[in-house]
């Protein structure tokens, strides 16, 4: 029953939040900075994941021949 509660009062919350979030533009604003950010963090982790694994893979067909 307390997970329950806990469950209800984050859901509740997180609406009064979005709506805090909508009536100030400068907080949109920041969520947007913050979304564009870890967006762009993401895409870079990605980018170096892709690039270490073709190195990798590159390297285990040469040894494979």
């Amino acid at each position: 029953m307390k997970r329950a509660a806990f469950f209800i009062a984050g859901i509740a919350f997180g609406v009064y939040l979005a709506k805090q979030i909508d009536a100030n533009p400068e907080a949109r604003k920041a969520v947007t900075d913050a979304g564009d950010k870890v967006k762009t963090f993401a895409n870079a982790v990605v980018a170096g994941y892709r690039d270490q694994e073709s190195k990798s893979v590159t390297k285990t067909k040469v040894k494979a021949k």
